[in-house]
């Protein structure tokens, strides 16, 4: 509700000093004067209600049951002050949990780790030259047979030597051949396996640098469910087992638990105001807001106790006007410069805003 208390009116005095008709008709008299009285408008009046800018919905996100509810609602607080007191045996059993579960996780790690390092063939090259030395000199004997062969069978043919003594030249050539043709058997059937066992190996590795992958990618996912839940108890307004205060000079309403609850996290606690944040949010009537400046100097009369009274500044004028019952209103807001314990949020107050 506006008032407006300027006193703007003009008042038309008639003086009508004596409005004579003589019977002869030759005299009539008549004075009008105008007089303006109105004076100028030195201050505008509107309803205000005080309202905290800083205040908090509390939510606890984290499992626990509600032991005791100290602080009542609309009670006064400071810094610290306790609000509820918390059973945290499911949080801690959450925490516990979680290391076990990276104990576990950093052990596993370990194990996959150790395991592809260990994962190695033997060294196949001794064996391979060894074989390559032993089919070197299965060849030079079978040369050296197939020599002695050639050699004997000009013999034989000139008949220098026996049949008998020809047929073991020819015993001695194909048992060197067939010494050949084993070690060349051994060289590859070495070399196929070598080749197998690395394609299992490859395999092998493949499988347990997956396990170490997925061990860590585990490790990583425990150790930040771990932080989260350290960062909910982490915060401002708890205090071991306690919600408390954060503010030095706080209100709480809205408590929405009791003794024995089990925490809803999907829900808010309380909600708290920072009663060194009061303001006063009004309403300005369209028709006068082209007098009103930020920095306006503002007197501030609670209804609670019209005895009282405060000072303060236009802070904001909105730059959109609202309907209100019919009527066009542009909200602003105004400090309070010599707030008291007795202003509280939600007071209903009258405001009367200096034009001057």
């Amino acid at each position: 509700m506006l008032k407006f208390k300027k006193l703007s009116a003009i008042i038309l005095i008639i003086g009508l000093s004596i409005l004579m008709v003589s019977c002869n008709g030759d005299e009539e008299t008549s004075l009008v004067e105008e007089v303006d009285l109105s004076g100028e408008m030195k201050e505008i009046e509107a309803f205000g209600i005080v309202k905290a800018v800083e205040s908090k919905d509390v939510i606890i996100d984290f499992p626990a049951k509600v032991l005791d509810v100290i602080a009542i609602e609309g009670q006064h607080l400071g810094l610290n002050d306790p609000i509820l007191t918390l059973d945290l045996s499911d949080y801690n059993d959450l925490v516990n949990d979680a290391n076990n579960q990276l104990n576990i996780a950093n052990l596993e790690y370990q194990r996959a780790n150790a395991s592809l390092k260990g994962l190695s063939i033997q060294d196949i090259n001794i064996e391979l030259e060894k074989l390559n030395n032993d089919l070197e000199l299965a060849k030079n004997v079978y040369e050296k047979a197939l020599e002695d062969h050639n050699s004997n069978e000009v013999l034989y043919n000139l008949g220098a030597i026996s049949k008998e003594n020809f047929q073991k030249s020819k015993l001695a050539l194909d048992e060197a051949q067939n010494i050949v043709e084993a070690n060349e058997y051994q060289q590859q059937l070495t070399t196929e396996n070598y080749q197998q066992e690395l394609n299992q190996l490859s395999t092998k590795q493949s499988t347990e640098r997956y396990q170490v992958s997925i061990q860590n990618e585990r490790i990583k996912q425990i150790e930040s469910n771990l932080k989260s839940l350290e960062n909910k108890i982490n915060k401002p307004y708890i205090i071991d087992k306690q919600i408390v205060s954060e503010f030095e000079n706080a209100a709480i309403y809205d408590i929405f638990y009791n003794p024995g609850n089990i925490v809803d996290t999907t829900v808010k606690a309380f909600t708290i105001v920072n009663l060194d944040s009061l303001i006063i949010e009004a309403d300005v009537v369209e028709e006068f807001i082209r007098d009103v400046k930020v920095g306006s100097s503002v007197r501030i009369v609670p209804i609670a106790d019209r005895a009282k009274e405060y000072s303060g500044k236009v802070l904001y004028i909105s730059q959109m006007a609202f309907t209100n019952n019919n009527e066009t209103e542009i909200p602003i807001r105004i400090s309070i410069d010599n707030i008291d314990s007795f202003l509280l949020p939600n007071y209903n107050v009258d405001v009367f805003i200096d034009l001057q």
